[in-house]
């Protein structure tokens, strides 16, 4: 892993991770739509729980589906983005 992969990678952990504090721990929506873009496809399962968010449940399934759903996606960039760059070279 090269210097620049290292550093976007964290860069999009940090996001994800800030986006999550203030969505979930200060309830700020304005950062709800980036949190969902960041994180699909795996935020695409909490559009079914709106319902009991709406009516009070815990935000603690919301913060590890979110926090998860970054680190999945964290590996799998480290894992196919070297063969993606490699084929786009070709």
């Amino acid at each position: 892993m090269n210097r620049l992969e290292a550093a976007a990678l964290a860069l999009y952990a940090a996001t994800v991770l800030l986006c999550t504090i203030l969505v979930v721990g200060y309830g700020d929506g304005n950062f709800l739509g980036a949190l969902i873009a960041l994180t699909l496809p795996w935020s695409l399962v909490t559009v079914a729980f709106t319902w009991s968010l709406a009516h009070g449940a815990s935000l603690w399934l919301f913060w590890l589906v979110y926090l998860g759903g970054g680190a999945a996606n964290v590996f799998l960039l480290h894992r196919y983005l070297p063969r993606l760059y490699a084929r786009l070279r070709r």
